[in-house]
């Protein structure tokens, strides 16, 4: 007969998978408690002086700092001509917002109507408010990073062509890009196209297209609020 014993296991072993397993739902219950209320309570709202009372963006120290955070900026465009100084902007100046340091784009929003009706809203990298006798007379918005409104002039014409039938302006053709082009070639100096101003949102809106003798395009919209 064999002197060999049967494997024996220790009893304490088999207490070790109840212990690893409570030890992860009580990891999990923690976590839930203290983490997922942070999550569900979504981003802190703006401190004071960072929005105007009607929660729309101003653009001071405080409400650049806001506008960079949550890259959502919002302006009432009801009361036309827009005055600068309740947006904190100067009476007569330009102040360009972005590139964020994430190189994140901004979610701009131009309101008409209180109720949110009317408007436009951009996907931006970058845009610039330009204020003139204490009222915003123009804003230059360049479209977000993974917008196709720079390359090739066929792509940027298709672009601000599908973008016009939105905002209602006439987009130019590529025949007449590829003519910019060429007079760009034989002057040494970039071509500008600015098309007819489109009103489908509210607000007067239109584009200005800039190609380079190497056929390189951009285009940037352009919004220009009534001052009188």
């Amino acid at each position: 007969m064999s002197d060999l014993k049967p494997h024996q296991r220790w009893p304490w072993l088999s207490w070790v998978p109840a212990v690893v397993l409570s030890l992860a739902i009580a990891g999990a219950i923690v976590m839930a408690l203290v983490y997922v209320p942070q999550f569900a309570d979504g981003p802190p709202p703006p401190e004071p002086g960072q929005v105007d009372d009607a929660n729309f963006s101003l653009f001071t120290e405080e409400g650049l700092a806001f506008i960079e955070r949550e890259r959502a900026p919002r302006i009432d465009m009801t009361e036309q001509p827009v005055a600068a100084g309740p947006l904190g902007l100067p009476d007569d100046g330009a102040l360009t917002i972005g590139p964020h340091p994430s190189n994140l784009d901004y979610r701009l929003s131009l309101l008409v109507r209180g109720d949110e009706t009317a408007g436009v809203r951009f996907s931006t990298e970058t845009f610039t408010l330009v204020t003139e006798g204490g009222a915003l007379t123009r804003i230059e918005v360049i479209p977000a990073s993974f917008e196709p409104w720079r390359g090739g002039y066929r792509d940027v014409q298709g672009f601000v062509a599908q973008r016009g039938e939105r905002y209602g302006f006439s987009a130019p053709t590529q025949d007449e890009l590829l003519a910019l082009v060429i007079e760009a070639q034989e002057t040494g100096t970039a071509g500008v196209i600015v098309t007819d101003v489109g009103t489908a949102t509210g607000l007067p809106v239109a584009s200005e297209i800039i190609c380079t003798e190497s056929a390189f395009c951009t285009a940037t919209f352009i919004v220009t609020p009534p001052v009188g």
